[in-house]
């Protein structure tokens, strides 16, 4: 049991649970004849008693209500000087104070406290009461937290110290987890542009397709990061996964035509188509220039090179291109 609600249970027997039972009379409500007396609001007593009648003034029935307390409410029913010099012109100091036994939680107020958000103590006892409204169980259930979320249980306010990012305020909350900011609805700002992070996400990613080898990321295509809370990170590398493999991973020897796509342009550029003529000739074993007669379309387009063979009428205009002219021999090519 946390203090403050030691306090409240201590306190159930000295007070009413529910202080707005008492009806104040307006004969007794002193502050309504005009001044009052030299030294009236100094009284804890006095001051409680006009809480009670400010509260049924207003039409409250529990203390919850008193979170819907502003300062004019107290500057239309002559307590300004009351709220003046004992509770700083602070509504929810006034509150606080006369029901010091209620459990109070201070974001729920109008008006929250301007230095309330600075102490990190409070950041802590907010996250803490958020889980209990969003049904935070575990860890991971913070994955699913929005920003609406916060804002919908007077967290805006809060999360304005994070940059309106939900994954600094859990990390700073729970520091000891490794958390992964892209499983967030959105991640910190320039987040992406840090390699350390993208390389963090691809390994994540990595491991979650099952990829256990280099070229294995061949195979991951664009829906794969989508699906895997990698959309932002499709658009540091323009929709790219080759981009992102070959960034991450620039140790391996990368075959693009081996992904699904390649770069726009790649095979405008005479260094790649020649670079996948080379590594054909030795996946299809061709030793002399002579051996290329024997290749067909099809050779091109079960080995990855569909969109170079695109460029071309048939495999000879391909290789007149390419300058290897030795190796066509007259007749009809399919």
């Amino acid at each position: 049991m946390s203090k403050r609600r030691t306090r409240a249970a201590k306190g159930a027997g000295k007070r009413s649970a529910d202080p707005l039972t008492r009806k104040v009379a307006n004969r007794e409500a002193v502050w309504l004849e005009g001044p009052v007396p030299t030294g009236y609001w100094l009284s804890a007593d006095n001051r409680r008693q006009y809480l009670i009648w400010l509260g049924q003034r207003l039409g409250y029935r529990k203390l919850d209500d008193f979170y819907q307390i502003k300062t004019g409410d107290f500057k239309a029913n002559r307590g300004s000087g009351a709220l003046l010099r004992c509770w700083g012109s602070s509504a929810v100091a006034a509150v606080m104070e006369t029901f010091p036994d209620h459990d109070w939680q201070e974001w729920l107020f109008v008006s929250c406290p301007r230095s309330f958000w600075a102490d990190p103590k409070n950041h802590r006892r907010y996250m803490k009461w958020l889980a209990e409204q969003c049904g935070v169980n575990e860890p991971d259930d913070w994955y699913g937290i929005t920003n609406r979320d916060f804002r919908t249980h007077k967290g805006g306010a809060f999360l304005l110290y994070y940059d309106s990012t939900i994954s600094e305020a859990v990390k700073a909350y729970l520091p000891k987890r490794k958390w992964n900011e892209w499983q967030f609805g959105k991640t910190p700002k320039n987040f992406w542009d840090d390699r350390a992070n993208r390389l963090r996400y691809m390994k994540w990613l990595g491991k979650r397709l099952g990829c256990k080898k280099p070229d294995d990321w061949y195979g991951v295509t664009r829906k794969d990061f989508e699906q895997n809370f990698g959309n932002q990170l499709m658009k540091h590398y323009n929709g790219s996964p080759l981009a992102a493999a070959m960034d991450c991973f620039s140790n391996h020897n990368w075959l693009e035509w081996k992904f699904a796509r390649v770069p726009v342009g790649f095979w405008k550029k005479k260094k790649n188509r020649e670079r996948y003529l080379d590594w054909l000739e030795t996946k299809l074993k061709i030793r002399k220039p002579e051996d290329w007669n024997k290749v067909r379309r099809a050779d091109l387009k079960d080995n990855f090179g569909g969109g170079l063979l695109a460029m071309y009428r048939s495999v000879e205009t391909l290789l007149k291109k390419s300058g290897r002219t030795k190796a066509i021999k007259s007749g009809t090519r399919r």
